[in-house]
């Protein structure tokens, strides 16, 4: 089983990851790591922050040579931006302030301010560099792209700039959504036999976990609630890739909506914890859209899921191993397929 756990806080020394249970003999580079971060980091409607962080990382354990060793992988990302906010009773409203403050029992936001920040993203980009390669190398790809923002569909990315200007300069943020498109997936990954053993679920809690994001589809996703079953059943790309919890051999198609930034520029109206007086909430690092940024992260974040029920289905402590087991089953499975 892979698992993999983050620590850290936005401004603190560093962010550091652990991944377990990663099979050996899987190459990958530095610079294939730090190209998928700069991704993340120099996305389209990112604050002023990333313009400063380098995410220089290092891989401290389960690497030598450059290949993966079978041990577990830990990872540091270092923290640029180390300037602690000060103590505050004032609640960011839309953020996780107000419910962390309440959970954990304390008067200081910043606490939580810290670790629920999307800063921890970097982290679950870069562990999630690991099951991408393994994946690629088991001839499996995946693209995302941005479907909308602030409510504008198919608004193309060399257009993204003067939406995102015009939202800052009027003091707003916006949300959207973006679609994942995994190709090549062998069939039966996952399973019908358990809730928990599904893969839809554990792709939506993978993809629901990140950020801002508050809703997740699978192929025609909620399209399908307003058409009929003779209609859906003639294009079976509505399924998404997925029957019953499992992979179906189709393309894997995985949609989600990310919320407005709740940080506005101009503030907005909270309530002080300590005085319970109304007071002004202003965020002065807020990004204006976290749809792009997020679109990159989930490309990572699925793949660690889709790895994992790839290591459930095929087993094998080594690439090597995995490798014929694959493509054996494709095509013991291809024979059937392509005769649908």
């Amino acid at each position: 089983m892979l698992r993999y756990l983050t620590a850290g806080e936005s401004h603190g020394t560093c962010l550091s990851g652990i991944i377990e249970g990663f099979p050996a003999g899987v190459k990958i580079t530095p610079a294939y790591i730090a190209a998928q971060l700069r991704r993340r980091r120099l996305a389209p409607g990112r604050s002023a922050r990333q313009t400063a962080e380098t995410d220089a990382f290092d891989i401290t354990a389960g690497m030598s040579g450059g290949v993966t060793t079978g041990a577990p992988i830990a990872l540091i990302i270092k923290n640029i931006s180390r300037e602690v906010p000060p103590p505050s009773s004032l609640p960011r409203p839309g953020h996780a302030d107000l419910a962390g403050m309440l959970k954990y029992d304390t008067l200081n936001a910043a606490l939580i301010r810290e670790r629920a920040s999307a800063r921890e993203t970097a982290m679950k980009t870069a562990l999630g560099c690991f099951a991408r390669r393994l994946n690629e190398l088991l001839g499996i790809s995946v693209i995302s792209r941005v479907i909308s923002v602030g409510g504008a569909i198919g608004l193309a990315i060399d257009k993204a700039p003067a939406a995102l200007r015009r939202a800052r300069r009027e003091g707003d943020t916006l949300g959207g959504e973006f679609e994942l498109v995994f190709e090549n997936v062998p069939a039966g990954l996952g399973s019908c036999a358990q809730a928990d053993r599904k893969l839809g679920p554990r792709l939506g809690s993978a993809l629901l976990g990140i950020n801002g994001v508050k809703g997740f589809e699978i192929g025609g996703g909620f399209v399908l609630a307003a058409m009929g079953g003779k209609t859906v059943l003639r294009d079976p790309e509505l399924s998404g890739g997925l029957d019953g919890g499992m992979t179906n051999g189709r393309r894997l198609v995985l949609r989600c909506a990310v919320k407005p930034v709740p940080g506005l520029p101009g503030g907005a109206i909270s309530t002080d914890l300590k005085s319970l007086r109304k007071k002004l909430s202003i965020s002065k690092t807020s990004d204006t859209t976290a749809v792009y940024a997020a679109a990159v992260v989930a490309e990572h974040a699925a793949s660690l899921e889709l790895a994992n029920a790839l290591l459930e289905k095929f087993g094998g402590d080594s690439l090597k191993e995995m490798r014929p087991r694959v493509e054996e089953w494709r095509k013991r499975t291809r024979r059937i397929l392509q005769r649908l």
